[in-house]
Formats: C-alpha cells, sequence, structure tokens
C-alpha cells in the first residue's frame, strides 16, 4: 500500500464535566477506569513530548521542512489534549484521595528523562507512545465499541477528540525518530519501556479511584455484569494485540494504515471554538 500523506488539524472542542458520573461508562467501566488513569498522565506525558518534539526540529536543521512542519501539528494538537484533559483531571483530584502524590511521581519521571537521557531515548520513548496511541484509537473506534452505550457524553467526548488526533499524527514521532537515527530495534526496546512506564502509573491510578468507589458503595456490579465486562475485556485484548503485533514488525509504517473512518465521523458530529 503505498504512504498516505498527513493530514492533520489542531481543534479546540468544548466540554462540561458538571453532570459527569463517576462511572462514566457504565457498559464497560474496566475500560472506563482505565482511560481515567491514562487522563492522569496527560498534563506530564504530552508537555514531555512537546519538549521532545521542539528538540528533534533544532536537530533536524534546514532538512525535512515538511517534517517540521508536520512537528509543528502534532505539538499543537498535544498543547490542547493536555489542557482540556487537565480540567477533567481536576474533577478527578477532587472525587479521589491520593492521585497528587502518584502525579508528582510521574512528573519526576519525565524531568528526569528529559535531563538525563539523550535526544534518541526520548524520540524512541515517544514514538511508542505514539504507537500505543493509534492502537487505542482502533480499539476506541472499532474493537470497544459496545462499551460506548451509555457513557458520559463529555467524558465520550473528550476522549473521541483526543483519540481521533492520535490517529491523525500517528506517523510525526516515528518519522522524527527514524530521520534522526532510530532504528528498529531500539524503537522496539523504547515502545516496550514506555508502554511498561505508562501502563504501571495508570494501573495504580485506575485502580485506586476504583477501590475508593467500590468502598464507598458507589459502584455496584452484579457478577453477571462483571461476567460481561470481563468477556468485553477479553474481546478488546485481542483486538488490540493483533495490532499491536503488527506494529511491532521490522516493517510497520504508520503511513500505511488507513484512515480510521469512524473517528473522521466522529469528529464531524463535535463543535470547536
Amino acid at each position: 500500500m503505498a504512504a498516505a500523506p498527513i493530514e492533520m488539524t489542531v481543534r479546540r472542542p468544548r466540554f462540561d464535566y458538571e453532570e459527569t458520573p463517576r462511572n462514566w461508562m457504565p457498559g464497560n467501566p474496566d475500560f472506563g477506569y482505565r482511560l481515567n488513569g491514562g487522563s492522569l498522565t496527560l498534563p506530564y506525558l504530552e508537555p514531555y513530548l512537546i519538549r521532545v518534539m521542539r528538540m528533534a526540529k533544532e536537530q533536524l536543521g534546514d532538512r525535512y521542512s515538511a517534517l517540521k512542519a508536520d512537528i509543528d501539528l502534532f505539538n499543537g494538537q498535544e498543547a490542547n489534549h493536555f489542557k482540556l484533559h487537565q480540567s477533567y483531571n481536576q474533577l478527578l483530584r477532587d472525587r479521589y484521595d491520593g492521585l497528587e502524590a502518584l502525579e508528582r511521581e510521574l512528573e519526576a519521571d519525565f524531568a528526569r528523562m528529559l535531563r538525563e537521557e539523550s535526544l534518541l531515548f526520548n524520540l524512541g520513548y515517544s514514538a511508542g507512545f505514539e504507537t500505543t496511541g493509534m492502537i487505542t484509537a482502533q480499539l476506541y473506534f472499532e474493537g470497544a465499541t459496545e462499551g460506548m452505550v451509555g457513557a458520559d457524553a463529555s467524558v465520550h467526548g473528550l476522549w473521541g477528540w483526543h483519540l481521533a488526533e492520535e490517529y491523525e499524527h500517528r506517523c510525526v514521532a516515528f518519522d522524527v525518530f527514524r530521520a534522526l537515527g532510530g532504528g528498529y530495534r531500539k524503537r522496539l526496546e523504547l515502545f516496550f519501556f514506555q508502554a511498561r512506564h505508562l501502563e504501571s502509573f495508570g494501573l495504580k491510578a485506575s485502580t485506586l479511584m476504583r477501590e475508593q468507589d467500590e468502598a464507598a458503595g458507589r459502584l455496584l456490579i452484579t457478577p453477571q455484569e462483571q461476567a460481561t465486562f470481563d468477556a468485553l475485556g477479553r474481546k478488546s485484548a485481542r483486538f488490540a494485540k493483533s495490532r499491536l503485533i503488527r506494529a511491532l514488525m521490522p516493517w510497520h509504517n504508520p503511513r500505511r494504515h488507513a484512515p480510521l473512518v469512524p473517528a473522521d465521523s466522529f469528529l464531524g458530529d463535535l463543535e470547536f471554538d
């Protein structure tokens, strides 16, 4: 399949979380709590990505003019992502005890990586995360749609917009990593490093929130319901695993992935400033 051009647009939607319930995805609470944990990473992860891309842009010099323009669009999208997630995260902090301590640990990790690790390391981490973002977008719009029934419109809108744009800029960090000398072995190594790093934080945060809701009697799930959610989880895991295997092959190039039509349709239904 021929490589497709990147089409990216920097958008800023509006969301109101005043009526958002704690279990915002009742059709698949397991996924909803995991996404809450992921949201808490973004005010630290995405500024880190922006800084890494800015450093990379300086290293590209006068070469790669199209790629440098892509970096600017990438950074514009990522800046809006973490700013809008920050307002949702404040709701989570107001509702749950102990999140700030976890966030401080993550913030320190990203500061250390920028301070101590090479640009190529940080680019590989960034490319690894963007691979995760691409697959999560495919999962959200194609592989886990049953769980979206009854989801809170604002948080569903936040994640739908965010992941649709993650899919749009799926090529940028990969292209920059390769342009500055990143090879397959390093890409593979740093994919697994970032996956373990972010999964560890996300699991701690999502578990903390879910356990507090369960202890307070705010999350009441019958065994039959949990069995349904577990089946959805297994289906989602198979969906994601098959795409991850392809993404980790030596010949992987995110440019060869076709547009994600449900994501484009989702964006078409949102309003932007």
